[in-house]
């Protein structure tokens, strides 16, 4: 068991986890991912799976995402979402 050590936690102790990374990500004209640019210019040779998730509809900045899980050209996979209310592109982190 852990024992209590009584003190008072605040709220700036607290930090997210998972937090999306901006990055840049080149479209083709039909809206699809073909280029990643971060630090380095990698192309994406293939999307897995793509969904969107549309949630907290009744918010003033409702959410509204287009995931896409990539390959790159070395082999890494990695899933990226374009924000469609503010048209940015993240990395998002498990």
């Amino acid at each position: 068991m852990v024992e209590d050590t009584r003190k008072k936690v605040r709220a700036e102790a607290f930090r997210p986890i998972n937090t999306p990374e901006p990055i840049t990500i080149e479209e083709d004209s039909g809206g699809y991912p073909t280029v990643l640019k971060n630090g380095r210019i990698q192309r994406i040779i293939e999307i897995f799976d793509c969904w969107r998730i549309d949630d907290e509809w009744w918010r003033a900045e409702p959410l509204s995402r287009l995931y896409y899980s990539l390959v790159l050209e070395t082999g890494q996979q990695m899933e990226v979402f374009k924000d469609l209310n503010t048209d940015s592109w993240f990395r998002q982190i498990y």
